[in-house]
Order: structure tokens, then sequence, then C-alpha cells
């Protein structure tokens, strides 16, 4: 499973990076100022596979973090691990090209993973259609609730009533018998005595009825009644549970406030113990919930087999069937651990964290004694060597050192390889290991083999620890990622500001490193070199600045290759650092023949013309920070001696450029002829070198239709440019664009740009 995207929330300085996708090329560049995020960004990462924070994540709100990746996976792939899995599920993982997991932390800070996109779209409908079956049959309970406490009440209304009533009767007796022996109709007797008693034996039979049917509709009922209870029982308590993981929850909060060092009743007066004991009861109230959600479902499902007229019997075996048969399927939290298994591990390089030691016993090595010092160091290089303890028993004394030396030479050439950076004019450094025992004098270690370890050079043969801090520093990171590149399992590697000790062109050796290994390493990194940064692929760069950039405490937001038009010119400072000052390949050449151009969207596309005609002049372009600065960079190259000209599009800001150098730079009309070249009418910029068509076909990748110049479109789309030319140049690159692809325009108007480039060739 390959990275491809990812979206931090509620960590540190970050509220939402949105989705942010990942250089399809394995390397990801984050610029941006100090403050600006980030290292939150790569902290965020690694807990995604670590699951594990504390408090000094937290935003000030107190909201929980969340940390979704999208990875490309095939889908089918995974079919094996999904057992039992119904029809629509497999088929909907097997259609898959990415999958998305997300982890979440609670308030105890502890975490969770769970499934994203579609799949989880899938599970939350199944899950949708279960809650609205127990919706239904709830709404089906609460009215037979209602009604059963409407019967008890009239049963109890009733039997008061009649009590009551016999009371009053029991008071009249004779004169009830003494109508009944003269055989004369009740009405015969006459007065307002005798009606009342009447009334009340009318009244007594009126509620007898009431309660003998209430008490019968209960009696029918007696399961119903029974279960009805039980779950206004587990309502209850869930009701309990929820108002104590509220009052624990508000505890937590005030911890987290404490650590967080912000204002809010302090918990330092709770010792360990009573604090450890707060996580309990919210770990243990937090499962019995889960619990008491489950058994209430349950309750709800037996409710609604009683009410179809099952037995108790049956709707108990027919609800636990039911719930069984829930529980065996996939859930979003199943899913995603079942998933993470395949996922790639993340790692930040620690600067300094696996240092070659100057001598480690072979002992240690063998047992995988982490807490010797160098251990690390002396792992990744026996793995880059493909050495084992079995290389080490070599009984032959000569062979094996001749093997020693053989290994040593390959490693140097392979280090040498990527640290371009001499001792001197010529003397490049080497890394060399050796294999010694213990002389007598180090009592119970004598005889036992060891390694020692020497960075070389022509005149010095020193440890590791002697050496310049830029020279341990890469060798660290050369070994720990090489070393990383051969394991099974796919890696993303975290790298905080790598080679902030290292010089220029040492920092231009990290990229090569970069290069080497991304095909089995994907690599994100936070900068603000320069020389950290490639100019031919901004596809790569994430520039990381807040919402406000004159408040630090403003929320951090991420801009991609496509909006970097709307970064501040502070986190754009790598990139100014690059357009402004050349370096790398596009430093200013002594044999060929310099051409400043306009900015560096015209030096992507001056690239692809030259690659998609196939000129061999020996030209080198050079992309000035933009068109006012191409004055400056010319009397730069003046000073140096250097041969250049400048290329110039018929637009009013370079024509007038174009003017100023006449008049101020190159006063001599036959120096102007050969140094300043301006396009002809119809060309405002590099991109009208382009016919419509192959614009909208090969740079915009769309159909829309442009009434006016392929510059003046850019423009009035506020598009991104430099990023749009880039993408352009690396479809070049790739084969992907052809000089056959392009339609008779673009050909002629590249015919016509060699034209002017001939006399330089």
């Amino acid at each position: 499973m390959k990275l491809i995207a990812f979206r931090i929330r509620n960590f540190r300085s970050i509220i939402d990076t949105g989705w942010q996708n990942i250089s399809p090329d394995n390397i990801t560049c984050l610029i941006g100022q100090n403050e600006s995020g980030k290292t939150s960004v790569l902290e965020g990462l690694r807990v995604f596979h670590t699951g594990e924070i504390s408090e000094d994540v937290l935003r000030s709100d107190l909201s929980l973090p969340e940390v979704s990746c999208k990875f490309e996976a095939d889908g089918e792939a995974f079919l094996d691990k999904l057992e039992g899995a119904g029809n629509d599920l497999g088929e909907l993982v097997k259609s898959q090209k990415d999958i998305i997991i997300v982890r979440s932390w609670k308030a105890d800070l502890s975490s969770g993973l769970s499934i994203g996109g579609n799949i989880l779209e899938h599970l939350e409908d199944i899950e949708g259609a279960r809650r609205k079956h127990i919706e239904e049959i709830e709404k089906k309970v609460l009215c037979l609730d209602n009604d059963l406490v409407a019967a008890r009440e009239k049963v109890r209304s009733a039997g008061n009533e009649i009590e009551k009533i016999e009371v009053e009767l029991s008071e009249e007796p004779k004169k009830g018998q003494g109508i009944r022996f003269f055989k004369k109709k009740e009405t015969d007797a006459g007065g307002n005595d005798d009606n009342r008693w009447k009334k009340l034996r009318d009244n007594l039979k009126s509620k007898k009825n009431i309660f003998e049917e209430n008490s019968r509709y209960l009696k029918e009922r007696e399961d119903l009644v029974e279960s009805v209870e039980e779950w206004d029982n587990l309502k209850l308590k869930l009701s309990e549970l929820d108002e104590k993981l509220k009052e624990v929850s508000s505890r937590l909060e005030e911890r987290h406030q404490t650590m967080t060092l912000l204002s809010g009743p302090s918990l330092r007066d709770l010792s360990l113990g009573e604090w450890e004991g707060v996580l309990s009861d919210y770990k243990s109230a937090t499962f019995e919930r889960e619990e008491i959600i489950d058994k209430t479902d349950r309750q709800i499902l037996l409710l609604g087999f009683l009410l179809d007229g099952m037995s108790r019997e049956t709707a108990a075996e027919k609800s636990d069937a039911r719930m069984k048969m829930d529980k065996s399927g996939y859930t979003p939290c199943l899913l995603g651990d079942i998933f993470f298994e395949d996922c790639p591990v993340f790692e930040i390089f620690e600067d300094f964290g696996s240092l070659l030691p100057n001598r480690i016993d072979l002992e240690d090595i063998v047992s995988a004694n982490e807490e010797v010092e160098g251990y690390k160091a002396a792992r990744n290089f026996l793995t880059i060597a493909d050495l084992n303890y079995s290389f080490f028993q070599q009984p032959s004394t000569r062979i094996l050192k001749q093997k020693i030396e053989n290994l040593n030479a390959r490693m140097t050439l392979d280090f040498q390889d990527f640290w371009q950076q001499y001792v001197g004019k010529k003397n490049k450094i080497r890394i060399n290991f050796e294999l010694d025992h213990y002389s007598t004098s180090h009592g119970d270690k004598a005889g036992k083999p060891y390694l020692e370890f020497w960075v070389k050079d022509e005149g010095e043969r020193l440890y590791p620890k002697q050496r310049s801090r830029g020279v341990r520093w890469f060798l660290s990171f050369y070994m720990e990622l090489m070393a990383a590149s051969g394991k099974d399992k796919h890696l993303v590697l975290l790298v905080d500001e790598p080679g902030v000790s290292l010089h220029a062109r040492a920092q231009e050796d990290v990229l090569k490193v970069f290069e080497d290994i991304k095909n089995n390493i994907q690599v994100i990194y936070t900068t603000h070199s320069p020389h950290l940064v490639d100019i031919d692929k901004l596809h790569r760069v994430l520039a990381i600045q807040r919402d406000d950039v004159e408040n630090h405490r403003s929320a951090t937001t991420i801009l991609d290759a496509a909006r970097l038009v709307n970064a501040s010119p502070d986190t754009l400072s790598p990139l100014q650092s690059i357009m402004g000052n050349p370096v790398g390949n596009q430093e200013f050449s002594v044999d060929l023949f310099n051409i400043i151009v306009n900015d560096v969207g015209t030096f992507y596309l001056m690239t692809a013309a030259i690659m998609l005609t196939g000129y061999k002049g020996k030209i080198h372009f050079i992309p000035s920070t933009d068109p006012s600065s191409i004055p400056l960079m010319c009397n730069i190259l003046m000073g140096w001696g250097m041969r250049f000209a400048v290329l110039l599009y018929n637009n009013d800001e370079e024509l007038e450029i174009a003017d100023h150098l006449k008049n101020l730079a190159f006063s001599d009309e036959l120096v102007q002829e050969d140094m300043i070249v301006v396009m002809p009418e119809g060309f405002q910029n590099a991109e009208d070198l382009l016919s419509t068509l192959d614009f909208k076909r090969h740079v915009l990748h769309n159909r829309e239709g442009i009434t006016f110049s392929n510059s003046e479109y850019i423009k009035e789309k506020n598009l991104p440019r430099n990023f749009l030319l880039s993408k352009f140049l690396s479809n070049v690159k790739t084969g992907s664009v052809k000089r056959g692809n392009l339609d008779e325009e673009t050909r002629e108007n590249l015919v016509l740009l060699l034209n002017v480039l001939q006399k330089y060739k």
C-alpha cells in the first residue's frame, strides 16, 4: 500500500488540512516559515502509525485529533482477508483502487482505527438500515409502553375506587335489606338516599369492569410487561452512565487544560494513583456503556418479536441470533484494523539517532542489544553490506581480511556516489570497518571479537566521532535510508529539516539519496533551504503557512503546487531563492552559452521546447525571479565575464526592459544585437509558442474555448502558470508528449524559436 494523500484535524496548530496529495514520485517537500506547522504535519503522520499522543498536541479548545490517510491499494488483494464478507461488501472492496484509514482519539487519549471512504458509506448504510429497523420497533414499544402505563394506572385507580365504594356500601346494609324484604322496586323506595345507593352499585360495577378488563390486558401481555420493564431499566442505566462519562470527561478535560498550560482548574493535587483511577473510571464506563447499548438493542429486537406474537423463548432465540449476525459482520473499526496491517510503516528520521560507533562488540550485534551505543548504525552498516554472523566465522584470517577489504571498497564507492564533497581538492572520504579481538588487558572480554569503524581520507584515519558534524549526519542519514530501502515492508520516511549542518552542495547530495530510494521509500521532508527544493519538480511542494501570516497563533493551512500563488513571500522563500539565484543544474555555466529568461515558467517551457525539437546547441537557460530582476542578473554575469544573452517576449514590461538594457547596460549596438533577443509580435510569453489547441490539450487538459492568447488566458483565469508548465515539461520528459503529438502551428513556432537560438549554438 502506497500513501497518496492525508488529512490531519485538530493537531497542534492544525484545525483541518483538508485532503493533501502526496507527490506521485514519492518525494514530497514541505516549505514554510518557522512555527508554520511543518513539523506538526510530520508528527501527525507519525502518530497515525503509532497511535500515541500526549496533551501537548491538543489544541486550546481541546478538540481531539483525527488523522486520515489514503493509500493506493489493490482491493482484490484484500478479499482473502475478508472471509464471510457479504457479496455487496466483497464486490465493493474488490473494486477499490484506494483505501482510506482513519485514526481518531478519545478523551483518555487512547485511539482507534476505522475504515473511511465509500466502504465506510456502505457500512453506514447497512448500520443505518439496522438502526432504522430498531427505531421502528422502538416506536411501537413506546406506544406499547404508554398503553401499559395507562392500563396499570387504570387498574390502580379502579382498585382504589372499588375499595372506597365498597366501604360506603357496607355502611348502609339495612336500607338495602328492607327494600329486598318487601320486594319493591328500587325506584319505589324513593328519596335521595335510595338514588345514591343505586349510583354506588352502578359505579362499583363499572369500576370492576375497568379493573378486570385492564388486569386481563396486563395478564395477557405479561411477557411484554416484563420485557418493557427490563428495557426501561436499561435506558435508566444508560442515562446514568452518560452522566458518569460526562463527569469523568470533565475531569479529563481539566487534566488536559493543566498539561497544556491553559487556564483552568488544577489537578495537581491528585496523586498518580488517583489520576490512574480517573482513567480507569473512563475506560470502564465507556466499556460498560457499549455493553448496555448492545443489551438495549437486543431488548428492542426481543420486544419486536414479542409484538409479532412469538413466545418469550422463541423471541429470545431470534433476538440473540439477530445480534450475533450483526456482530459477525464487518464494522468500520474491524476493517480499519484489518487494512492497517498492510499499511506502510511511518518513521521519523532522528538526527544523529544512529551514529556509527567507534567500536562495538560482535556479541552485541548478534544478540541485538539495542541498549549498546551505536547498535542501530552498526546494524544498518551490516544490512547495507549484506553481512550476517556467519561471514565472520571464516576459518582463514587472510581470506576474511580480503573479503572485508573488498566490502570496504564497495561500500565506499556506493557512499561516494552520493557524498560528492572533497576534503581538499580531490580527496574524498572513505568508510571502512575492521574485525579485531580484545587483548588480554580487557579482562572478561579478552579474545572476544569486535568491529571497529573508520572514516578515512588521504591524510587521516579517524573514528566516526572525530569527523565533522556534517559528515557524521550524512553518513548516519545515508545508512539509515539505504538499510530501510531493503526492507519488505513499505516505508514512509518523515525527515524534519535534513542536512541543516551541511554545506549547500552536500544538501544537494541529500536530494540524490532521496531520488535513489524513492522507488522503495516514500519521503516527506521539511526544509527552509533552496538547495533541497528541485526547481523542475514543483509538484512535490506543499507550502505550509498560518491563516493569518501576522499571527503565529492562527491555524495552519496547506497550499499545494496549484495554489502556490496564494502563499506568502516568506513561505515561498526557498522557491524564490532558487528562481532568483540559480543553483545546481540551473547555475551559471562557463562552458555553455547562458540565456536569461523572464521566470521559471518560461524556463520549463524552453527546456521542453529544446527536448521536443532535439536541439543540440550548447545553450543553458537561467530563470530570473521575474522580468524586473533581469537587469541585475545581466550586471552580475557581465561582472563575472560570462557569455550570456537575454530572451524577452513581446509584452509591455519586457519591451520596456529591452529599452532599459539598451540605454543603460549595453550601449554598443553590436553587443545589443547579440545579447538582447525579443520574440516577434504575437508571442507575449513563452506559452504562446503553443497553439491554442495544443495549450488546451497538453497544458490545461480541458476543452474550454479560448478566444485570446494563451498568456492572456492564464492571466484572466489566474491560473498557476509555473505549475502548469512544470507538468508540461514533466510529460515531455516521460514521453507522454512528443513532437508528433503537436499540431502544425506549434511545430512552426518551435522552428521559429530554433532560428532565434541558432546564433548561440
